[in-house]
């Protein structure tokens, strides 16, 4: 087993070196750790350490206790063989070099670079395998059990990921024909951000190319009721097409019928990337995604 300290973020936030678990101490010493994690291989400013640990207005003796806790990180990884340095003093505060560790999120971006590599080449099965490795590196909220603006703020890059990589392993899924099995998978993430429509739009496809019409079609009704109940919006132009060549049974909703993907896969006969939702009597409809 290798002697780096191995950092996991996509969850608790924990640290260990050869299976064994170190000690990180107390809520303070965690946030500034966290924080670290955050933005590996960047410096952190002492300042953004010491807003993070108290966003109400710090003591005097603030950067004081952050060098203390910094030290006391440091003796608690030489400990357990991870050696003093995981932590490096650099102006215009401390960094942690994603070189010298391991640290969860960077293996799950690189897998899921490596997975949209795949997809881009028709590596399908590759792909789907590549993204389901991935995933499974998240258990649970980013630093689930810490708050506070630094950590909420740093938090959002990594849970974007994460759906992100959902609906694009969806996406391959689907090319490969797996749309029974998908079904089960997408309903926890639909269930956790209902109103985003791309994953809406992702189960309604697996649904109906399972022979489940009815179903899609009932998912596409409580996203619409919900939006409209809700934040008084209605579904996307693209989520309502997808709605409508469902209605009509379009050959696109059918199995069988290739599913395009690319190094950034959108979904197929759904919406595009970034808006989730649009505004009632938008005036600026995005481009169509059209089915394949």
């Amino acid at each position: 087993m290798s002697d780096r300290v191995n950092f996991r973020i996509l969850g608790p936030l924990r640290a260990g070196v050869r299976g064994e678990q170190i000690d990180l101490g107390g809520d303070r010493a965690r946030l500034v750790l966290a924080a670290l994690l955050l933005e590996p291989d960047r410096p952190v400013p002492v300042e953004r350490l010491v807003d993070g640990v108290w966003p109400d207005g710090p003591p005097e003796s603030a950067r004081t206790q952050i060098a203390i806790v910094v030290s006391g990180l440091r003796r608690a990884f030489c400990k357990a063989g991870g050696g003093r340095q995981v932590i490096e003093t650099v102006r215009p505060g401390y960094r942690i070099s994603g070189e010298s560790v391991t640290i969860d999120a960077l293996a799950a971006e690189r897998h899921i670079a490596a997975a949209r590599r795949d997809a881009a080449a028709r590596r399908l099965t590759s792909a789907a395998g590549r993204f389901r490795d991935a995933l499974a590196l998240w258990d649970g909220p980013v630093l689930s059990g810490l708050g506070g603006p630094l950590v909420e703020a740093g938090a959002v890059r990594w849970g974007e990921l994460r759906l992100a990589a959902v609906e694009e392993a969806a996406q391959v899924e689907l090319a490969l024909g797996r749309h029974r099995e998908l079904v089960g998978e997408l309903l926890g993430p639909v269930g956790e951000h209902p109103y985003r429509e791309r994953l809406r739009a992702l189960l309604m496809l697996a649904l109906a190319r399972a022979g489940r019409q009815s179903e899609a079609l009932d998912v596409y009704h409580e996203g619409r009721r919900r939006l409209d109940e809700e934040l008084g919006l209605e579904p996307g132009r693209e989520l309502r097409e997808l709605h409508d060549a469902i209605l009509r049974d379009d050959p696109s909703t059918h199995p069988g019928t290739p599913v395009a993907t690319s190094a950034h896969p959108g979904p197929p006969c759904a919406v595009p990337r970034g808006r989730a939702l649009r505004w009632r009597r938008t005036t600026d409809p995005a481009r169509a995604l059209r089915c394949c």
